[in-house]
């Protein structure tokens, strides 16, 4: 495989990727509240739950903006790399 066939896969998978964790984290935080708060506020048994939902939702958050951080970092460099190299003289 090329190295320029490998760089047009993981760009996008690297610039892309940020959006796993933060479904992951939404989908996490949604189910907690399906299934342990909305039962609490409807005076309803719930049931016992040892899961540590909130934790594994706010870790999910934390990665996806740090990924998404690296992200903006890098295509940051990429555009002033290229805007702001000096114009060739003809």
């Amino acid at each position: 495989m090329k190295r320029s066939l490998i760089v047009k896969i993981l760009v996008p998978v690297f610039s892309a990727g940020w959006v796993l964790p933060l479904a992951f984290g939404v989908d996490t935080y949604l189910g907690f509240w399906g299934a342990d708060v909305l039962p609490l506020l409807l005076s309803q048994p719930r049931p016992i739950n040892s899961f540590p939902s909130i934790c594994v939702a706010a870790d999910s958050f934390k990665i996806a903006f740090a990924w998404l951080a690296a992200v903006i970092l890098f295509w940051s460099y990429q555009a002033s790399a290229s805007w702001c190299t000096p114009a060739s003289k003809h």
